[in-house]
């Protein structure tokens, strides 16, 4: 049974959907965070990047849900980094 696929409202979002992705998938498949480090960079470049398309933060739910999730990316990326640091 497959997954239902979920449209992303935001139009900032869907378009960097794709690149996003597409460094996560590196990152789960690179084995030690040595390797994984360069995609986490990257990824942290690219939701800084998306943060900045948005704007200030407003209260629209859906602006608020966007920023919500690629907080969440980019912490994950910066765990990666410290886990790099630390091996």
């Amino acid at each position: 049974m497959q997954k239902p696929v979920q449209e992303i409202a935001c139009p900032i979002c869907r378009r960097a959907n794709s690149s996003i992705e597409s460094l996560n998938r590196q990152i789960n498949q690179a084995r030690t965070p040595k390797e994984k480090a360069p995609f986490a960079k990257q990824l942290i470049a690219k939701v800084e990047e998306v943060l900045q398309e948005h704007g200030d933060p407003t209260d629209d739910p859906i602006s608020k849900g966007c920023r919500t999730v690629l907080s969440l990316r980019k912490q994950t990326a910066e765990l990666i980094l410290k886990a790099q640091k630390l091996g």
